[in-house]
């Protein structure tokens, strides 16, 4: 797909979010990290920190090729290095996976006819990204997705992003607020697609989550402060889950009702609390962590922290479509948030039971959508 020459502020910036594929192979080891062994495990690095990536002796993830398992390491170890977190991590697979499927299309090997190539699209023309060998490193791509390219003298490789000096095109830490977009608004403010591809990065959020979740799980070495397994400090609840939890459960004693619109983070109104105030009120009150109000706005703002069935932890929201709001099971159409309290057990305020109550987590079924782990980084800043 064509992208439109947009100008934002002083920066001009044409981009490719179009059909092109494959980027020659780089293989990189990073400073401070070295691969011991592939663990068959997924641990959830769920949190907003970033888990350090190894390149390398990478696990197989089912329904990805090699390139794509190490194209994934290398752009998610690039935003790392860029200091970003896990949300940026994602943000920058999933526009890896649009662009060209994570460099399993062959075509990207070669400029498009707007000169664009690599994982990323990004052009190769004087004054542009880099040149084709540079673009086709994706390491120096991912960098610059996530940096942009600064110009070092007149006419250089980023001057087309025009400013000051000698010119910048913006990567991603460049664009104002992307904490707080969607993961596919984020990816676009970079791309620059047409209005009507803005969308399209969304649809490969859970790829993208499968293979941080699986590329979280390898045992590396890390000289930096980062823990053992992958996983940077912050932890996947914040330490504040049984909190969270206990300010739910305070709720189940006060003869709350069910009410479509009723109350907010800050607890109940006018003795009735919705499913998503429930929720959002045990978050914020017992971890300080703003999830958003709606259902659907919590779901939106924890893509980049989704969890399978199978890693699902105490203090994990389960999202719900039972068709009151489009097609059930749509993930655009979620009703319904309710969360895990362990042993099979959920925490939820019901329209059916007329209040707050512990059912069974309800983990199947055509209304289920999915799991998601609420974090600071993840939910909080986007919310």
């Amino acid at each position: 797909m064509k992208k439109t020459i947009v100008t934002v502020l002083v920066v001009g910036l044409v981009l490719l979010a179009g059909v092109a594929g494959g980027t020659a192979v780089m293989f990189m080891h990073f400073a401070g990290i070295s691969v011991q062994a592939a663990s068959s495990s997924t641990s959830t690095c769920s949190s907003g920190a970033a888990p350090a990536i190894a390149i390398g002796g990478l696990p197989a993830v089912a329904g990805f090729s090699s390139t794509q398992v190490e194209n994934a390491a290398i752009i998610a170890q690039a935003a790392k290095d860029a200091g970003l977190d896990r949300r940026a991590q994602l943000i920058g697979i999933i526009t890896g996976m649009q662009e060209s499927q994570l460099g399993d299309d062959p075509r990207s090997k070669l400029p498009n006819g707007d000169g664009d190539a690599g994982v990323f699209q990004q052009r190769t023309y004087d004054g542009w990204y880099g040149s084709l060998e540079m673009i086709n490193d994706t390491g120096y791509a991912a960098k610059a997705f996530f940096e942009g390219v600064t110009a070092k003298s007149s006419g250089d490789y980023g001057s087309a992003g025009g400013g000051s000096g000698y010119g910048h095109i913006p990567g991603l830490k460049d664009i104002k607020g992307w904490e707080a977009m969607t993961p596919t608004i984020a990816a676009s403010e970079v791309q620059r697609p047409a209005e009507q591809y803005r969308g399209e990065y969304a649809k490969h959020t859970d790829d993208a989550n499968a293979l941080l979740n699986a590329l979280s799980g390898v045992d590396v070495d890390l000289s930096t402060t980062d823990t053992a397994g992958g996983c940077a400090d912050g932890g996947a609840v914040n330490g504040n889950v049984e909190t969270v939890i206990e300010k739910a459960k305070g709720l189940l004693s006060q003869g709350l009702n069910y009410g479509l619109g009723s109350g907010d983070q800050n607890g109940p109104s006018g003795g009735a609390i919705d499913c998503s105030a429930f929720t959002s009120y045990a978050w914020k009150s017992g971890a300080g962590v703003d999830i958003g109000r709606s259902a659907q706005d919590q779901w939106n703002n924890l893509a980049a922290s989704r969890v399978t069935v199978d890693e699902i932890q105490p203090g994990d929201l389960i999202f719900e479509a039972w068709g009151r709001r489009g097609p059930t099971g749509d993930p655009n159409s979620i009703s319904h948030v309710a969360m895990y309290i362990g042993d099979g057990q959920m925490i939820e305020s019901s329209r059916s039971k007329n209040g707050p109550t512990i059912s069974s987590a309800r983990l199947e079924g055509a209304q289920f959508v999915g799991i998601a782990r609420p974090t600071a980084a993840a939910a909080g800043e986007a919310a």
